[in-house]
């Protein structure tokens, strides 16, 4: 009986599952570095914090993307910071944090884009 009460607790505990968070609004500024492939972003929105990210107020497209997928996330932004339109930036509620520099988590990176009609 025991064995079984353990077996069911171990089900139940230890692993946290992430969820997508999305966050609506403008885009107030963009920043890229000659030095480095990570787009950072800021929105009039700031969204919700993740405890494992240091910074709370910039989203990143990661370095990790291919040049492809940041180009195209890129044009998106482009588009809706010329445009004014919103757009809701998704990332994760939990860890998914963009390194910079030694720091291994200090950006929510942005797992997907919408732009707004």
């Amino acid at each position: 009986m025991k064995y079984l009460f353990v077996l069911c607790l171990c089900m139940f505990t230890g692993h946290a599952c992430a969820a997508w968070v999305n966050t609506t609004g403008k885009i107030t500024s963009i920043v890229n570095y000659a030095h480095r492939d990570t787009i950072l972003v800021a929105l009039s929105d700031n969204g919700m914090a993740v405890s494992q990210c240091s910074d709370r107020t910039t989203f990143a497209v990661g370095d990790k993307y291919t040049p492809e997928r940041r180009a195209r996330m890129y044009a998106m932004l482009l588009a809706a910071q010329a445009s004014e339109r919103s757009i809701t930036i998704s990332y994760n509620d939990v860890g998914n944090c963009e390194p910079w520099d030694s720091n291994p988590d200090v950006f929510r990176l942005i797992t997907r884009l919408t732009l707004k009609s």
